[in-house]
């Protein structure tokens, strides 16, 4: 996992895209993920495109490289991204009880 992460720092440093357009793009992932798993759910309107499983994984990857990048652009360092997510894990944990 830490080479994937590397590999994941490195393009990001790499993307050319602003900060701004990164979240734009952040957007489109998000809304490509949401139709998949309507597509997957058989919604109405949306089932003709018999998405799978697997099309709904692929996509939220992509959520999650582009919400890596803009951490990434945002200067977020290793340090700091652990302590968010234990942060937000204790949040969300809470609310489960």
């Amino acid at each position: 996992m830490d080479n994937l992460w590397q590999t994941i720092k490195q393009l990001s440093q790499q993307e050319p895209k602003t900060l701004e357009q990164q979240a734009i793009k952040l957007s489109e992932e998000v809304g490509e993920a949401a139709e998949a798993l309507l597509s997957m759910e058989g919604v109405s309107g949306d089932g003709y495109k018999q998405l799978s499983v697997a099309d709904a994984k692929e996509e939220y990857v992509d959520v999650l490289l582009v919400t890596f990048a803009l951490l990434e652009k945002l200067g977020t360092t290793d340090a700091e991204l652990a302590n968010l997510l234990q942060r937000k894990l204790a949040k969300w944990q809470d609310k489960q009880v």
